[in-house]
């Protein structure tokens, strides 16, 4: 077996040093500054006073802008259950990011999950902790569809905007939540495994049967 030329074997090291420390380069941007808003006295509500973001592994930026408009809602039932409401505990300014997109909704939603995955752990969230964050989101988070889409063009043209949350039952995420728990599987792992539970996977007034 011949052995790799000397500019290579760097070359190869070099890249591979890159790509570490790529992944750990994710870091928020800013800091988190709200006022609470006295609008609706059963919806507590606040607004950004300045931008907040977050930049991920692969270099891109998450900005929730000054002035933007927050009130928790958009983590699902099953994700409140099982860690607490929105703005608390050690995944804070996540929360603020996941909210606003889900909110704003200029991101694909498999994509916003995986933000919140991604900045649960730079803000000190425990990795098997994070993956069961992830879990509940894609189990019971909002859904949308992009304008410009094929289903906004076809059958969801005259929709002002299209949003479903999916449909899955607590008894059914016990035992996806002891496989994550012992086998920190990937997040595509993940997602594939509960496909095979979830109802309402699209957005339709209908419930979808499982073949």
């Amino acid at each position: 077996m011949k052995k790799l030329p000397l500019l290579f074997v760097l070359l190869a090291s070099a890249i591979r040093c890159s790509a570490v420390q790529a992944g750990d380069d994710a870091h928020f941007i800013g800091k988190v500054a709200v006022e609470w808003l006295d609008d609706d006295p059963f919806i507590p509500r606040m607004r950004l006073l300045e931008d907040f973001g977050f930049q991920d592994a692969r270099g891109k930026s998450w900005i929730a802008r000054k002035d933007a408009l927050l009130d928790g809602r958009s983590l699902p039932l099953v994700f409140r259950d099982m860690f607490g409401p929105a703005f608390q505990g050690q995944y804070r300014k996540t929360s603020v990011l996941y909210d606003h997109y889900c909110r704003a909704m200029t991101e694909q939603w498999p994509d916003v999950h995986r933000l919140f995955y991604a900045a649960a752990i730079a803000e000190g969230v425990d990795d098997t902790e994070a993956r069961l964050m992830y879990m509940a989101l894609y189990a019971g988070g909002l859904r949308w569809e992009m304008k410009g889409s094929s289903c906004f063009r076809g059958c969801h043209a005259s929709a002002a905007a299209l949003t479903w949350k999916p449909e899955i039952q607590d008894l059914d995420l016990r035992p996806i939540s002891g496989w994550i728990r012992q086998s920190a599987p990937e997040l595509d792992a993940i997602d594939a495994r509960l496909n095979e539970v979830i109802r309402k996977p699209g957005p339709h007034i209908f419930v979808q049967r499982r073949d």
